[in-house]
């Protein structure tokens, strides 16, 4: 049977929100120390991209395999259950560390962790889109959704701040055991936006007509649903696909290139390419604080933003001096941040409500496909052609994107999913 959605008082989403943070913090925290300590046991690069790559590749594949079951169960149950895994991990990687184990064994035990992650995230994702799109009205579950995103960009910019910190003072295990008090943290939020009551399930199949009149959303059978008609909806999941690749491979794309970025801008400093990473970081926030406030909307977002970057990436591909570099990176994250934010929106809106799940994970497949790609092409251009082709390559890639919206993309659907009317 499908759910429909009933009211959650303010409370459950601040506890959701809430997770959203602590979860963030986390995994930045871990990952950026990961990257560290594997390079500094190895000292091989190859290694270290091997490390990350292993962030993404396995949930691509494992997700799509078991992707009908990301509907099945109950969401929240299931987003606390999945939690654990990244808990005992994290805690694992502290006692490998504080053990003093051999590189060759903490080496192994980084990569099945990173390994595990990389399935949990996948999964998280699609449980946590069921919660939202099952427990608040589409309105709130909307703004939901876009307030996760900003708060994500925070936790991020914090827990890559305090691995700066940490790792200054030689505390490896305590960015692990820090983690994993965080992971534990978020495992409690969960629990605490969940439904209070055991049967909350059963009553509200019961009390369907009453709760869908309340929430502006009917059951499957009589309602409103979120597209039109079948051959509406499978172009609108189809396009989310085609335009999540461009704006989801721009930022790892980004993160790739601001460090020869920032060694061509001031040779020899490490501090101006922390200076970027900050600004990347604050643009996210910018973009979740405009689209969450309403001083932006996702139609201009969905209109304008591929263009809007390709100016900027050309932009930053002429010129070295620092100042408008900065705040060129950060406009060009803010702007690459609002289409992911969108995306995501659409994710949770616009498939049946009984798959929600199991598009989210195709969709995140698409969107780990595409961070692996970027990553590594950013690389290959610079290596290959110099920092200026690279950007370059990028506006191109974005420009053409935004081109192909306005010719073939565009549709009312669309826009109207992430207005949430």
């Amino acid at each position: 049977m499908t759910q429909v959605a009933t009211p959650r008082p303010a409370r459950s989403a601040r506890w959701l929100l809430t997770f959203f943070c602590t979860s963030s913090v986390a995994e930045t925290l871990q990952a950026v120390t990961i990257m560290w300590a594997s390079y500094r046991l190895s000292h091989n690069a190859a290694v270290t991209g091997a490390m990350n790559a292993a962030a993404y590749l396995p949930g691509v594949v494992l997700g799509l395999i078991v992707r009908k079951r990301a509907d099945s169960g109950d969401a929240a149950h299931r987003l606390s259950r999945t939690n654990w895994v990244l808990f005992a991990g994290s805690s694992l990687l502290a006692l490998v560390w504080m053990a003093g184990s051999p590189p060759g064994p903490a080496l192994g035990a980084f990569a099945v962790v990173q390994c595990s992650l990389s399935f949990v995230k996948t999964m998280n994702k699609a449980h946590a889109g069921r919660v939202i799109r099952q427990g608040y009205a589409a309105s709130e579950a909307v703004r939901l959704r876009q307030r996760s995103t900003s708060l994500a960009q925070v936790g991020g910019a914090i827990g890559g701040g305090a691995a700066g910190v940490l790792l200054g003072l030689g505390a490896v295990g305590w960015c692990f055991a820090t983690a994993a008090l965080l992971y534990l943290a978020g495992l409690l939020a969960v629990r605490r936006a969940a439904p209070s009551g055991p049967h909350e399930e059963e009553t509200t199949a019961t009390a369907a007509a009453p709760a869908a009149q309340d929430t502006g959303r009917a059951a499957a059978p009589t309602g409103k649903k979120p597209v039109g008609s079948s051959s509406a909806r499978s172009r609108v999941l189809l396009m989310i696909l085609l335009y999540s690749f461009p704006s989801s491979g721009a930022l790892p794309f980004l993160s790739t290139v601001s460090v020869p970025l920032a060694q061509a801008v001031s040779p020899g400093s490490g501090d101006f390419y922390a200076v970027l990473s900050v600004a990347g970081m604050s643009g996210g926030f910018l973009a979740g604080t405009a689209l969450a406030g309403g001083r932006l909307t996702s139609h201009v977002v969905l209109r304008a933003a591929f263009l809007v970057g390709a100016a900027l990436t050309a932009g930053i591909a002429v010129t070295r001096w620092p100042a408008a570099v900065v705040l060129l990176f950060l406009v060009l994250s803010a702007v690459l941040t609002t289409h992911v934010m969108v995306m995501q929106v659409l994710t949770n809106q616009a498939p049946p409500e009984d798959q929600v799940g199991r598009f989210t994970v195709v969709r995140n497949a698409v969107a780990g496909v595409a961070k692996c790609v970027a990553a590594l092409m950013a690389g290959w251009l610079v290596e290959g052609f110099g920092l200026t082709a690279a950007w370059l390559v990028l506006a191109v890639v974005l420009g053409a994107a935004g081109l192909s919206w306005w010719g073939v993309g565009r549709n009312r659907e669309m826009e109207e999913l992430v207005g949430a009317t």
